[in-house]
């Protein structure tokens, strides 16, 4: 049995290299959690003004809806990560508000595929415009390549996650998956 004592980062340069894109990670995961925030306590806030019974998830499915749309509930569920029941409910909302609408899906029927209505449209280039002095005024001091690489890394890290399922009529039916073919 090999002897682990003698196991410190200077006499395991690969482990030293690991435990340190473990802590590099670990303190990335600790920013995103910052961002979150900030944005959570965003959308809530323009959710509030768009409707009172609106909460800053239903924000964040209208964007998605806007950004992805044509896109099934399912889909939307899945990139959430959260549970369809959950989402449902916001989309009915948003559909009550006459920011979404359903349409069945030419390849099946029974799939509801949601867009976004002009006036959703609007409305977020509003709230989009409002979000973005909050963001420059964090970016104060930004170099434009400095922004570029925050960019390019964000993308490439959203890019990675984009793992949805198309093994049922729901996902065969979304934008992406109809690209693809």
């Amino acid at each position: 049995m090999e002897d682990q004592s003698d196991r410190s980062p200077l006499n395991d340069p690969a482990g030293a290299v690991a435990s340190h894109r473990d802590d590099r990670i670990a303190q990335i995961i600790s920013e995103f959690s910052e961002v979150f925030a900030f944005a959570r306590s965003h959308w809530a806030s323009y959710a509030q003004e768009v409707d009172s019974d609106l909460k800053g998830v239903g924000m964040i499915v209208l964007q998605l809806v806007l950004r992805k749309g044509p896109i099934t509930a399912t889909a939307l569920s899945q990139m959430l990560d959260m549970d369809k029941a959950v989402v449902s409910r916001q989309i009915a909302k948003l559909r009550e508000l006459g920011l979404v609408e359903a349409e069945p899906a030419a390849e099946d029927r029974r799939v509801m595929l949601l867009t976004a209505t002009p006036r959703a449209t609007e409305l977020l280039e509003r709230i989009r415009a409002r979000w973005a002095h909050a963001y420059h005024e964090r970016f104060v001091g930004w170099s434009a390549e400095e922004l570029e690489d925050l960019r390019e890394g964000l993308h490439r890290f959203n890019a990675s996650a984009h793992d949805i399922r198309v093994d049922g009529p729901a996902g065969r039916c979304t934008r992406d998956h109809s690209a693809e073919q």
